[in-house]
């Protein structure tokens, strides 16, 4: 559970501080973005224990009074984690959480596109996920796919929601997207 890498806007005081601690192997938010489903607030992280609050105060005392973050999960098991952190409480707000979704999203995707590309899938869809992200990608919503595939709607999002999980993303536009920058779609 150790960092391999930090691109940050963060002090660089901090940082380097940071690094020299292994304040990635103690840090809380990082040990939430192994189990958190989507963007978590800092503040909102419970039962600590003394070395983590230790890592909260001096980024605290930093300058990274309140923060949100997002894990996006990568086939394999790895995590990255994007931080949004600074001194303002306008980064607890509904509107920045949905703002790190969307940054998140947004980067997953570009780091799909800089990728070197594979020889084969590194992950299987069903016939039937792919027959619906296929729709997704051309722009169809669900009550339109339905219609097409002649299924039911809940059918159609079964379908693309196992396809989201299986690909480690949080959209039906990122699941279509990196589905069929792989060839995975019909």
């Amino acid at each position: 559970m150790s960092m391999e890498a930090i691109c940050s806007h963060y002090p660089n005081n901090w940082v380097q501080h940071y690094l020299q601690h292994d304040y990635g192997l103690v840090d809380p938010v990082h040990r939430v973005a192994f189990t958190a489903s989507g963007p978590y607030r800092w503040g909102d992280i419970t039962d600590l224990n003394s070395a983590e609050r230790h890592v909260l105060v001096e980024a605290y005392d930093a300058g990274l009074k309140n923060g949100l973050s997002v894990p996006i999960r990568e086939i394999g098991g790895s995590v990255l984690l994007i931080n949004l952190s600074g001194p303002s409480s306008r980064i607890n707000t509904e509107t920045s959480r949905q703002f790190a979704s969307v940054i998140s999203t947004l980067f997953r995707l570009e780091l799909d596109r800089l990728a070197p590309p594979r020889s084969k899938p590194f992950v299987e869809l069903s016939p039937r996920q792919r027959q619906c992200l296929s729709w997704v990608a051309r722009g169809k919503t669900s009550t339109d796919i339905c219609m097409i595939l002649e299924i039911s709607r809940h059918t159609v999002e079964y379908h693309i929601t196992e396809a989201m999980k299986v690909l480690n993303v949080n959209s039906r536009i990122a699941a279509a997207v990196i589905a069929s920058n792989y060839g995975l779609l019909d």
